[in-house]
């Protein structure tokens, strides 16, 4: 049996991104075991995912935190437990697509006899590669660029192929969380995720508490809002703004909980976010919003989304908390109307 470690810590929509290789792995490789080393943040949406044999976390920012208020001989057995178990098992291939230093200490520790990055991994984690696959083009897609390991492997196949994130019990719960929702059961629900990680990717409030209220009046739409427990504030006061009630599930619901919400949504509107390429990965249609990043490297994937953007001279420039013009008019000229004449085609067709 070939053993195969893959290596791909977070964020959550590079995890989504990496996911196809599972599918490709276990179709060129039959019978293949395969191990993947992921950070917390992400675990839970690899938990039971099919094609995964056995999962490792890293608990790193945890043993971290541990170091910080000095329990040392905590955080060094957690950490110890964990590398034990790394390399417990000689595996036939590593495959490092995080390419930077953390992941580059794990495929370095692991007992592999193949470990392959990407050559141009930084922060010299190609020290560690026994093989170097060429570097993907910069301004492909990720999924794309990711699929540049399995080309140096001989696998040209680039389907990108997702299994299901959820069970049945993540069935039952999300219909708990939204049977409560305003409105008749056959209106379409769209959710939500107005927020994240860099203040320049986000919209302004007001705006986003219109095209909601639009929504809800010109399609009779459930609205659900998503996001963090930490996001949960901003919700609702976009909440506030609103004349119509709306769901605001920030925080309630598992990495797992929020695929099968959103497969069951009529359309997803999404910041550049993880959760918008959960929502791409399960087919649900999605309109994203994109400004100080590049749609074609890091957007929506599938056969079925629209990208509002506003084509600027200085987008993308990927700051995260300040734009550098001091205007951010690559969000903030984002009108009501471009995101609403987007969600109209979804669901008008009803698809």
């Amino acid at each position: 049996m070939m053993r195969i470690l893959i290596i791909r810590l977070s964020a959550i929509g590079d995890v989504v991104h990496t996911l196809p290789a599972v599918h490709l792995l276990k179709k060129y490789l039959p019978g293949c075991h395969i191990t993947w080393v992921v950070e917390q943040a992400a675990a839970d949406l690899l938990c039971g995912y099919a094609g995964i044999d056995e999962l490792l976390v890293s608990q790193r920012k945890e043993w971290l935190r541990l170091v910080r208020t000095g329990a040392f001989a905590s955080a060094a057995a957690q950490a110890g437990a964990f590398f034990r178990r790394l390399r417990n098992t000689e595996y036939d291939l590593v495959l490092d697509f995080q390419g930077l230093f953390k992941s580059a200490v794990l495929a370095g520790l692991a007992r592999g006899k193949r470990k392959i990055g990407f050559a141009n991994a930084r922060e010299l984690a190609t020290l560690v590669y026994t093989e170097r696959a060429p570097a993907p083009d910069f301004n492909d897609h990720a999924i794309k660029r990711h699929m540049g390991l399995l080309r140096h492997l001989g696998i040209a196949d680039a389907q990108a192929v997702f299994s299901p994130f959820w069970g049945e019990a993540e069935q039952a719960s999300t219909a708990g969380l939204v049977s409560n929702s305003d409105g008749a059961s056959k209106s379409p629900l769209i959710s939500v995720h107005p927020c994240a990680a860099w203040l320049t990717k986000c919209w302004n409030a007001k705006k986003i508490a219109m095209m909601c209220d639009s929504l809800q009046k010109d399609f009779g739409a459930r609205i659900v809002f998503t996001g963090a427990a930490a996001e949960r504030d901003y919700i609702a006061e976009i909440l506030s703004r609103m004349p119509a009630p709306a769901l605001n599930l920030a925080g309630r619901t598992s990495l797992r909980e929020l695929a099968c919400l959103f497969a069951g949504a009529a359309l997803v509107i999404s910041m550049d976010s993880g959760p918008l390429h959960l929502a791409c990965a399960v087919g649900t249609p999605v309109v994203a919003l994109f400004g100080p990043t590049a749609p074609w490297r890091t957007g929506p994937f599938g056969a079925r989304y629209s990208v509002v953007r506003k084509e600027l001279a200085c987008s993308p420039c990927y700051r995260k908390k300040k734009c550098q013009q001091g205007h951010h008019r690559c969000m903030e000229d984002i009108t009501v109307e471009d995101v609403l004449q987007a969600c109209a085609q979804y669901l008008r067709q009803g698809t």
